[in-house]
């Protein structure tokens, strides 16, 4: 098991989003884990599965996505990363019909890392980029 918060949230992204291995996702998100705000309403999600649902919904829509970890700042059992995705809008996991837009989002993902497994998590990303980009929402003009 990695040691400390920031590996695990780097190895988050890498091996769960980036090699989309969503056998991995019960290594690193504990059974009795909370992802606040986490899908694209702002939604919680609790335990592997629902964390599962929401990745699989998600890679439905987007199934080239690619994070990249900019910084990981960590304190303790707590790291926070700042990321950005690119993705294609290539199916309709969302519910709407897929667009074929290319475009890249960011955000910030905490976490409180305990034995090697995030226990909680916050998630702050762009949502109206992803919603504008999937042109749910038409750009102020």
């Amino acid at each position: 098991m990695p040691s400390s918060a920031g590996t695990v949230l780097r190895l988050w992204f890498e091996e769960v989003w980036n090699r989309r291995d969503a056998g991995r996702i019960a290594t690193y998100f504990a059974p009795d884990a909370i992802a606040y705000a986490l899908d694209e309403s702002g939604a919680d999600a609790r335990g592997p599965e629902a964390f599962r649902a929401f990745f699989e919904r998600f890679l439905d829509g987007f199934s080239d996505i690619h994070f990249t970890v900019h910084d990981v700042v960590e304190a303790g059992p707590m790291a926070v990363a700042r990321w950005s995705a690119s993705l294609t809008h290539s199916g309709g996991g969302l519910g709407i019909p897929p667009t074929g837009r290319t475009l890249t989002i960011s955000g910030m993902t905490m976490a409180r890392v305990e034995d090697g497994m995030i226990r909680e998590g916050w998630n702050e990303w762009d949502r109206m980029r992803l919603a504008t980009g999937c042109g749910l929402v038409q750009p102020a003009q």
